[in-house]
């Protein structure tokens, strides 16, 4: 009998974004497939007796603060995947892995590199379920941030010259961010690679963006935008831009607007939509896990 497939997060942190889309939601996306194929599909928390089933565990259970969550597992019959989503892959935790699977194109090369005898799927980061179809206005220039202060570069001088709009978008939409979304044609996420702390983070907020039609200015060195969007991505930033460089260039984008630059940055953004939408997700699930894919001799 086909073992369930059961995604593994933490309770205490149901909250956090990552937890929230590589977990919940996308068991839900699972589940959706799976159905097609008489499997089925839960979300479990780490405390619970999970046993003698496929074992998706998500970030926040590999994080936890006991470390025990693949042992126990392992001990249990349990197949053991891990998705360590946008933080670093901690060796004597990655030890216990049957496989991985990859938020980012940098972390699968990354795990491939690290553990080559190990199936790795890469396994993009989705738009968030609970946006709903929305399109950005075109009718005048208008810049936003969504994301945490710490997050990003500059934004408080941005914000004070007025360019800038910056909301924190809470998980789940707590604090209604989803309304101001079709305000903006531009987002902002001007963060170098410096700032990333050593993980790999996948490019949730060019998904957004793209999501509403909207193009994005990014770092140089953010290697993951360069990744979908290309190395000759008009909006690009060197990563010692200073705050003055990046206004003269937000500035420019403003009076050109909807100009040469805009059209060849939103030309990418249309694919990187699709490569992040919940049917792109579908399918990457169906050919990876059930049909002729790295970890379908695995879930059988």
């Amino acid at each position: 009998m086909a073992r369930d497939i059961v995604f593994v997060v933490e309770q205490r942190q149901l909250r956090a974004g990552s937890t929230h889309l590589r977990g919940v939601q996308l068991s839900q996306l699972f589940a959706e497939v799976a159905a097609d194929y008489g499997r089925k599909v839960r979300l479990a928390l780490a405390e619970d007796d999970i046993r003698d089933c496929i074992a998706i565990v998500n970030k926040s259970a590999l994080m936890r603060r006991e470390h025990d969550v693949p042992a126990r597992l392992a001990a249990a019959g349990c197949l053991v995947l891990m998705d360590f989503v946008d933080s670093q892959v901690t060796p004597s935790i990655a030890q216990e892995a049957d496989g991985f699977i990859a938020c980012s194109a940098l972390q699968a090369r990354a795990l491939r590199q690290n553990w080559p005898e190990r199936p790795v799927v890469h396994l993009p980061h989705h738009i968030d379920l609970g946006i709903p179809e929305v399109a950005c206005q075109w009718d005048r220039f208008a810049c936003a941030y969504f994301g945490n202060v710490d997050a990003a570069r500059h934004i408080a001088p941005l914000v004070q010259a007025g360019l800038l709009t910056h909301w924190v978008p809470g998980t789940a939409n707590k604090n209604g961010w989803y309304r101001a979304l079709p305000d903006f044609n531009l987002h902002y996420a001007f963060r170098p690679r410096e700032m990333w702390s050593g993980g790999f983070k996948p490019f949730t907020k060019g998904f957004v963006a793209a999501h509403c039609g909207a193009a994005i200015l990014v770092a140089s060195s953010d290697d993951e935008a360069a990744e979908l969007l290309g190395t000759d991505y008009p909006l690009r930033m060197p990563d010692d831009a200073s705050p003055a460089q990046i206004m003269a260039k937000l500035a420019a984008l403003q009076e050109d607007f909807r100009g040469g630059e805009w059209q060849v940055a939103l030309g990418r953004m249309q694919r990187l939509r699709s490569v992040s939408s919940a049917s792109y997700q579908r399918a990457l699930i169906r050919a990876f896990f059930f049909e002729e894919g790295p970890f379908s001799h695995l879930i059988r």
